[in-house]
């Protein structure tokens, strides 16, 4: 049914912010329902009166869990409220820095007491007031010690004096701090720059400022500023402070298994001892304050059982936030959102959840809020776009489509855009830049500035942006100047950030002091690419040792200084005044048009390196020509003979696998390459282990033409190169192109057909049963593997597959999900099983791509194969190159046999350099048994195996067994051409001049005939001399496929 224009404008009219930031604690929670989540509500307010009891301590703190969507942020929105309105103080820890957990706690503290909040006075305001108040304090020395009136060095010493009668202890210890937050409270910049840099812990920015006040000139370190300001705090009142944001820490840190030893593992180790000391330290230096922790149950598995201290004994046992569990709270949730929407659009609709019938929200009760919410958005925005109105009438089959951009409602001609181009002109030639280059103004102009510019940005974006968000303006001395968020990955709560910060003030300390707290609120650390921080400054730092020591590691850390040119500030300040102004409609696309972002310097050269989200297969144009033709010739060269001969190998003679035993120097990586490329010319893709950064370069072009092609081979690698999709990926390094074991599949895709839903069901239980340690034979494990098909039928019905998800529901399983006795008793203990299954292997349901050989061996459209090059710079041990290469073969090896060649010469190439430490002679390592099962029947279904090694005595006997086509080069070690040359007399022939073969000469024999001579021809891909660093392979991996 076609919209009228008011159902139209209603339907635009509302908001769905599914994925609130930090900030948004702070906003009014406009639309909360009482019934979501009110028994952990509950738990966390009943702490909060206890808090309230205690004197000089503090209350067992509360961990809640909860994954994506499930309202952790909305949450706390609410009991923000609360606490204040019961005459409570509440604090947001964000913590993206494990290192400095103090320095980010006292920062965020003194945030959350200048923060002007639901017009209510400041935190700080409230404090002093209190605190004048139970001193009876004379009303001059009140409105002084307040910011009400200025403050003289007498108002204050008078203030402290009274707090000294009253609170002796408090006083003796605390004098400086209170002082400092008086200043701090002062209407005078000066006075309030210095409160701010000692509550900072920073450096004294002129001498005598402090002494001016009674301070102390020594700084105070972060943990004491803490201390002191919960001890004044307590004196009239009870405090929460909510923990934040330990996820996004954890995921962005190197990902580390139990038993880890290498240096990047022996840091996560640190980062882990680091939140956890923490957190117990929060509770034993504060006072009447309860500690809440909010995170994905892996984060909290990851720090109680990799911390060495017992932090899960200063916290509640974790409470678990589920999904709605009610159609009439599901129904409230969205009726109360949808009336702002209507009334400010001047609708009345036909029911207040309209266009989504009540009788849909019974299938709520499995949803989390932010799943309702994308699936009410997604039909919302389904029924603009095609601009007909359908009631949403089932949840369950409206599948949340892809974020999409609506087109403007706007007409908007040239005419339209030459006035808004005209607009923007004169602005920014009335615009006065000055205002913005002053350290005294610009905490209060840049800040509104760069929301201005950021906006812009986003809304020039082809898709509107959908997955950024700006964080909010903060008090009057703001850490950072703005902060853009791009959500990357959900299920993890994973983000990238870009964040900025103006540094005008010419006195070195001052800036000194800007530098540092803009580089503990960015979370900028070293190795951590997603955080991202921008000083814009234009004069050069001072040459002082601290200052560059200090600029040294802020580049280190991946810090960048960028100009904030007066013509960047003006144009800011036009964008500024268009947004006050103009409808948001014709801004959007004027935007589009206009993009004028791209004209602001600063914000061109930030956002140059941002590269598209990572996808496996990227859509080619549609009329992008197709590749050429499959050659039809069965075969492919392996080199000339000596005798000037060409020796090729047919296609399905490599089904019955290649050993290629020769040392360094003999031009084995280059015969790899050949043999690799030849195969994609053939149409056959390849999964390819590279354990020395030499095979990462299969997707380059020579620069110009090598010594070593023979005739026809620079068209041969012309078409190598355009018709070939080479991907790296990088598991484990999540700076590349990471990959991961997703156990369970796109249930969603399949639930409508009952036979493929059921085998899904099947062979997820059997990837998940010896995880969950329910695959045994007894009572209990078949008890387990009943719950956990049962949990997974009904987790898959509601189209789930990530695995946190489905570990939520074991964790807190619904009523009527199973009939057995205990099976929540049961299913909770899977939960827990499977998350220390995912912290001691990274792999196992981690970010990345899904390490699925569909993905690894499809080609992109328009391609003719795919080479999947995967890299073991992220596996720096043979246990964890091992252990990943068994779940690789294991998953390999039962596609294969969903997917077989059938009437194809061969279906694909798995090569394995450095063999003999996957499947050695003698021992066993953890991929020796997958090793062998491919070795023996992967023949049958059509996947040919090359392994490569230099020492042919170190590889296990029944893979060379296997191998119908062997090639010996150069090898120098006497024990290794005698292991050869016994190889080849096996089987009829000699090697013996494998000791002094030139580079690029071998022996080959294929398919039982005897071994000849031949001299393997150079690769069509580039192939320099020494092998990609770790930098370069990470490089690789992140540009397109």
């Amino acid at each position: 049914m076609t919209m009228r224009d008011d159902e139209r404008k209603a339907l635009r009219s509302l908001s769905f912010n599914w994925a609130p930031t930090p900030n948004d604690v702070w906003l009014r929670p406009t639309f909360h329902v009482d019934g979501l989540n009110r028994g952990v509500a509950d738990l966390i307010l009943d702490g909060f009166a206890e808090a309230d009891k205690t004197a000089d301590s503090s209350p067992i703190g509360v961990v809640v869990l909860g994954q994506r969507g499930v309202g952790k942020t909305h949450l706390l929105g609410s009991i923000r409220e609360r606490v204040q309105d019961e005459g409570g103080y509440f604090f947001l820890i964000t913590l993206l820095d494990a290192v400095a957990f103090w320095r980010s706690a006292a920062q965020s503290i003194l945030d959350g007491l200048t923060r002007e909040v639901d017009e209510r006075p400041t935190q700080l305001a409230t404090l002093l007031n209190r605190l004048a108040d139970a001193l009876s304090a004379p009303r001059t020395i009140r409105r002084a010690v307040s910011g009400e009136s200025p403050i003289t060095r007498a108002s204050m010493d008078a203030f402290v004096d009274l707090l000294r009668k009253g609170f002796r202890q408090v006083a003796v210890e605390c004098q400086d701090t209170i002082r400092a937050l008086i200043l701090r409270a002062s209407e005078s910049p000066r006075e309030q720059d210095i409160g701010h840099t000692y509550l900072c812990s920073n450096d004294e920015v002129e001498p005598g400022d402090r002494a001016e006040w009674g301070i102390r000139r020594s700084r105070r370190a972060p943990q004491e500023i803490v201390r002191d300001m919960s001890r004044l705090i307590a004196l009239t009142g009870p405090t929460v402070i909510a923990v934040d944001q330990i996820d996004l820490l954890i995921n962005q840190s190197a990902k580390a298994t139990a038993h880890a030893k290498s240096a990047e593992n022996w840091a996560q180790s640190l980062l882990i001892e680091h939140i956890a000391g923490g957190l117990m330290s929060l509770r034993e230096m504060t006072r009447r304050t309860l500690s809440v922790v909010t995170c994905l149950p892996a984060s909290w598995t990851y720090i109680t059982t990799q911390a060495t201290d017992t932090v899960q004994d200063r916290f509640r046992q974790a409470v678990n936030l589920n999904t709605i569990g009610s159609a009439d709270v599901a129904r409230e949730l969205v009726e109360r959102r949808f009336a702002e929407g209507f009334e400010r659009a001047g609708f009345m609709p036909p029911y207040p959840s309209w266009p989504v019938r009540p009788e849909a929200f019974k299938d709520a009760v499995a949803f989390t809020p932010r799943e309702l919410l994308i699936t009410i958005d997604s039909h919302v925005r389904r029924c603009l776009l095609n601009d007909e109105l359908s009631e949403l009438r089932k949840l369950v089959d409206a599948a949340p489509a892809a974020p999409v951009s609506l087109p403007s409602q706007v007409t908007f001609s040239q005419t339209d855009r030459n006035a808004l181009d005209q607009t923007y002109a004169e602005l920014e030639r009335a615009a006065d830049p000055d205002v913005a280059l002053h350290s005294d103004t610009e905490d209060t102009v840049v800040p509104q500035l760069l929301e201005a510019g950021l906006k812009a940005w986003i809304g020039q974006q082809d898709d509107g942006g959908q997955l950024f968000s700006i964080d909010a303006l903060t008090g009057s001395k703001p850490a950072l100047h703005g902060r853009l968020r791009q959500s990357i990955e959900q299920d993890r709560e994973d983000e990238a950030h870009w964040a900025f910060r103006a540094i005008s003030a010419a006195h070195p300390i001052a800036a000194l002091n800007r530098l540092r707290n803009a580089a503990t609120a960015a979370g900028l650390t070293e190795g951590i690419t997603k955080r991202k921080l921008f000083i814009l400054r234009t004069d050069e730092w001072s040459p002082g040792r601290r200052t560059q020591e200090a600029v040294e590691a802020f580049v280190t850390a991946g810090g960048r200084r960028l100009a904030f040119s007066p013509d960047d500030i003006s144009k800011l300040m036009a964008l500024k005044e268009m947004q006050s102004n103009e409808d948001p409609e014709r801004l959007r696309a004027w935007y589009l048009g206009r993009k004028p972002a791209d004209g602001i310097a600063f914000l061109q050269q930030a956002f140059a390196g941002r590269e598209p989200p990572i996808s496996a297969t990227a859509a080619r144009p549609a009329d992008e020509p197709p590749p050429p033709p499959i050659p039809t010739r069965g075969e492919i060269p392996l080199g000339m003979a000596v005798g000037g001969n060409q020796i090729p190998v047919k296609l399905e003679a490599l089904r019955r696998h290649t050993a290629i035993f020769a040392g360094s120097g003999s031009g084995k990586t280059v015969l790899i390459r050949r043999l690799v490329e030849e195969c994609a010319l053939q149409g056959v893709s390849a999964i390819v282990l590279d354990p020395n950064n030499d095979l990462s370069r299969l997707g380059d072009a020579w620069p110009t033409p090598p010594d070593g092609w023979d005739v026809g081979d620079e068209e041969k690698a012309a078409q190598y190169i355009a018709n070939t999709e080479v991907v790296v990926w990088t598991p484990r390094r999540e700076s590349g192109r990471p990959l991961s074991f997703q156990p369970l599949p796109d249930f969603a895709s399949i639930r409508d057909d009952p036979d493929e839903f059921g085998a899904a069901v099947d062979a997820a239980v059997a990837a998940l049963a010896p995880r969950a340690k329910v695959d045994g034979t007894n009572k209990n494990a078949h008890l387990g593997q009943a719950v956990l098909r049962e949990a997974l039928r009904s987790f898959a019905r509601y189209g789930g597959s990530d695995l946190r998800a489905f570990i939520g529901l074991l964790s807190a399983l619904p009523e009527g999900i199973s009939e057995l006795d205990n099976a929540e008793k049961i299913a909770n203990n899977m939960a827990q099983t499977l998350l220390a299954a995912m912290v001691n292997d990274p792999l196992f349901g981690g970010a990345g791509e899904s390490a699925d050989p569909g993905t690894l061996l499809t080609p992109g459209l328009g391609k003719r194969a795919r080479v999947s090059v995967i890299s073991f710079i992220g596996l720096t041990s043979d246990e964890q190159r091992q252990s990943f290469v068994n779940q690789l073969q294991l998953a390999l090896f039962s596609w294969i046999k969903r997917h077989p060649a059938n009437d194809r010469p061969l279906g694909g190439l798995f090569v394995m350099d450095e063999a003999q430490t996957l499947a050695p002679s003698s021992g066993y390592t953890a991929c020796t048994a997958s090793t062998l099962a491919l070795a023996s029947q992967a023949r049958k279904y059509g996947l040919g195996l090359v392994f490569a090694t230099q020492a042919p005595k170190g590889l296990h006997n029944q893979i060379t067994g296997n191998a119908a086509t062997q090639v010996f080069g150069l090898l120098s070690n006497p024990v290794q051409i005698g292991a050869a040359r016994e190889m080849a007399k096996a089987k009829g022939s000699d090697v013996a001049e494998v000791g002094s073969l030139d580079r690029g000469e071998f022996y080959v024999t294929v398919e039982g005939t005897a071994f000849q001579k031949m001299r393997s021809p150079m690769c069509l891909s580039y192939h320099p001399s020494s092998p990609l660093t770790l930098e370069e392979v990470l490089k690789h991996a992140r540009r397109d496929a």
